[in-house]
């Protein structure tokens, strides 16, 4: 037979180990939320500079056709000036081609602002993912952590058991179940 004190420091044991392993869930379900809420956060940054690229990308676009504008009306003021048709020949190619290269300009910038977007929008992506991700992985540790501890407890259980701490006369292979746990071979006697 056991002493009641020898028994009750193995109940503590067991009861300070599923209080650990309950912590340790916690702690890791904790780390995780904090970990998503960083990477909601970083989402949302995200999202907020992809749209910061679109505004600023326009606004660049509309100075460079400003610029290209402002550059042909001075070449035509200053072929005007010169004597020159400014409608025809030379004097027109010149001012198209400044135009059609001015355009091309605008267009790599919204082109260049647009890939800004999609690197942003991607990075957002990425942080939505990671967010989910540490969420689980959250939930995850909880059940780890609990199952740890339900094993921790039945493995303390059953080596109490057999030392016969509980007072019984240790552990004879068929503690009334059906199973003989000691007949590890396979072959199972009901």
């Amino acid at each position: 037979m056991c002493e009641p004190v020898t028994a009750s420091l193995a109940i503590a044991s067991m009861v300070a180990g599923v209080a650990g392993s309950a912590m340790s869930g916690y702690s890791q379900y904790q780390s995780a939320q904090y970990n998503a809420a960083v990477a909601r956060n970083n989402e949302t940054i995200a999202k907020q500079n992809a749209n910061i690229s679109l505004t600023q990308g326009t606004q660049q676009e509309e100075n460079q056709r400003l610029k290209t504008g402002s550059k042909i009306n001075a070449a035509l003021a200053q072929q005007a000036a010169s004597g020159i048709n400014p409608n025809s020949g030379s004097a027109l190619d010149v001012r198209t081609s400044a135009a059609q290269l001015g355009e091309l300009d605008a267009l790599t910038i919204r082109q260049n602002y647009n890939q800004k977007n999609l690197d942003y929008t991607n990075q957002a992506n990425a942080y939505a993912s990671q967010a989910s991700l540490d969420e689980a992985q959250g939930n995850w540790g909880v059940a780890s952590s609990i199952l740890g501890g339900a094993s921790s407890v039945s493995d303390k259980w059953l080596n109490y058991q057999t030392k016969g701490v509980f007072g019984n006369s240790g552990y004879t292979g068929n503690a009334g179940s059906n199973w003989d746990l000691d007949n590890m071979s396979g072959n199972y006697t009901y």
